[in-house]
């Protein structure tokens, strides 16, 4: 399990290297701290930054990360989100936000939490969202389209700060919504092939 970054190279020419046909869904890109997280038997055990590998008696104050799931699961889950403050602009830069997240906890838990993604899942993109829904998690507003038309239509609204403008954000993601499409695509080094970021 790894936190890895976005690409940000042109959405079209990535899109002409997608199967035909292929879903693509649409989130915020929310300006914050990327956190992994590990249930076990049901119970939080585990939570990590890219900036620090323990950071769980942390994430265990913030209000929105459910300390437990699903009690009839038994297996080991780990998944990904974003731990973010609408106190920050979206100017502000991450160093910032890091370096203000224990004083922000300890004063009014004003972090607020959103799963993205639950790691070596089998299902599409749509059904993990459900599932993270169901587990108690907040989940990204999510668009879906198969028109990259549209996709550049929902990126001239984020500028416009016509689309997502009640968040902290920096961009939009786009993702393939096949579990398959994504499993052939694959991940570099750095970051999934099976998603872009579109930014200003």
């Amino acid at each position: 399990m790894k936190l890895l970054g976005l690409e940000k190279n042109c959405f079209l020419n990535w899109w002409e290297t997608l199967p035909g046909g292929t879903t693509i869904v649409v989130q915020p890109k929310i300006d914050g701290c990327a956190v992994g997280l590990r249930y076990k038997y049901g119970q939080l055990v585990d939570a990590y930054s890219r900036e620090n590998p323990e950071i769980t008696e942390i994430i265990r104050s913030v209000n929105s990360i459910p300390l437990s799931i699903d009690d009839s699961l038994k297996v080991e889950v780990e998944l990904e989100g974003i731990l973010y403050s609408p106190i920050f602009s979206t100017k502000s830069s991450k160093e910032q936000f890091v370096s203000n997240t224990k004083s922000l906890l300890s004063k009014n838990n004003s972090l607020s939490f959103v799963a993205f993604q639950i790691f070596s899942s089998k299902s599409d993109e749509l059904t993990d969202l459900t599932q993270l829904q169901k587990w108690g998690f907040e989940i990204p507003i999510t668009l879906r389209t198969d028109d990259p038309r549209q996709v550049k239509i929902w990126h001239s609204q984020w500028i416009n700060n016509e689309l997502f403008s009640n968040l902290p954000t920096n961009g939009i993601v786009a993702k393939c919504n096949s579990s398959s499409t994504k499993n052939s695509l694959g991940v570099s080094e750095l970051s999934p092939n099976w998603a872009r970021a579109l930014t200003r």
